[in-house]
């Protein structure tokens, strides 16, 4: 009967948010929708593209070494040549906060009409699985270009969603 108990007890407990997770303990905010979102099924972006609507999940995108990515704009913080960097334009249809939360570690700037757009959040966690770190931006409802530097990897996971 104790053993009955336990095994409903712990099935009607509610999963540990990202946040929670001893692994992710440095977050500084509830993160655990955008990391279940990094750790699910990708859509295949190569550096460069465009596309027409905002994804519905996160993106894999495509990165390319440093000095090969051609950057559209001067990133905010100096690409290392030993790492990769890329870009993508997708729509944005509602103004607003949004959260541009990425697998791995590497630079995020979010570009509007040519002007870099500043962050007005940002947290991570290196130990968090899956999840490196997630940035807060303040985007118009217009296209925006997300370009990612200095990443380790020649792949990157990004989740753009709407911040709380």
């Amino acid at each position: 009967m104790r053993r009955l108990f336990l095994f409903a007890l712990a099935f009607s407990l509610p999963a540990l948010p990202a946040f929670a997770d001893p692994a992710c303990g440095k977050l500084a905010w509830p993160l655990e929708h955008e990391r279940a979102l990094l750790n699910g099924t990708l859509d295949a972006f190569a550096s460069g593209a465009t596309r027409k609507a905002m994804p519905p999940r996160a993106i894999g995108v495509l990165l390319v070494p440093s000095d090969k990515a051609a950057l559209p704009y001067p990133a905010g913080k100096p690409a290392d040549a030993a790492k990769f960097s890329g870009y993508f334009t997708v729509p944005v249809t509602t103004a607003g906060d949004y959260l541009v939360s990425a697998s791995s570690e590497g630079w995020i700037d979010a570009v509007q009409d040519g002007v870099v757009v500043a962050s007005t959040a940002h947290t991570g966690d290196s130990d968090c699985p899956g999840l490196r770190k997630s940035v807060r931006f303040t985007l118009a409802a217009k296209p925006v270009t997300l370009e990612i530097s200095s990443a380790p990897g020649s792949t990157i996971a990004i989740a753009i969603t709407p911040a709380p």
